[in-house]
């Protein structure tokens, strides 16, 4: 088998794109926040408990290191990305603020997966000397990703509406999976 050059380069960019899809999928319900709470008449109060509930599965984040150890990286990612982008598009169904924090606590668990799984492919990937500059470049995901929705989810509510823009930013996380899949051995 012939040796592909800077692979290891390339792998840390799936996981950083993976990353941004995480944190994109994420910010969407605080990008949508005004219009769904206007139109579902959620309260704040009942708005922090939908918020609580993706804090409090989020900190599950050991869990998913665990499942990732022992599924693989490669198996085990792709299964949280496909949740996490799938209950992302099942906020499109939320009629209630149950509903939403049921939906949060299951994507915040999902969505503990990416930090466990990108230090792995860190140490997988990256002799001790590269790691600090590798796990750098995925961690660039979290922000990159935080800094996209605002303006595809606004663009998604203007051009559509809310439940559409969930639908649109969890079916970009089931093309990443699809690349995971297809790229990472």
């Amino acid at each position: 088998m012939a040796k592909i050059r800077g692979l290891r380069w390339l792998m840390i960019g799936l996981i950083m794109l993976g990353s941004i899809l995480n944190y994109l999928t994420r910010s969407s319900l605080a990008v949508a926040a005004p219009t769904l709470l206007h139109d579902l008449h959620i309260t704040e109060r009942q708005y922090s408990w939908i918020l609580g509930a993706f804090q409090g599965t989020l900190m599950l984040q050991p869990v998913c290191g665990y499942v990732l150890d022992v599924l693989g990286l490669r198996f085990g990612f792709a299964l949280f990305a496909l949740v996490w982008s799938v209950v992302n598009m099942a906020h499109a169904l939320a009629g209630s603020w149950q509903g939403f924090a049921f939906l949060r606590g299951l994507m915040g668990f999902s969505e503990g997966s990416a930090n466990p799984a990108g230090m792995k492919a860190t140490a997988e990937w990256f002799p001790a000397q590269e790691r600090g500059l590798a796990g750098g470049l995925f961690n660039i995901g979290a922000s990159l990703g935080s800094m996209l929705a605002p303006p595809l989810v606004a663009w998604a509510i203007l051009a559509y509406n809310w439940r559409v823009a969930f639908v649109i930013t969890g079916a970009l996380g089931l093309v990443w999976v699809s690349l995971w899949l297809l790229f990472y051995r």
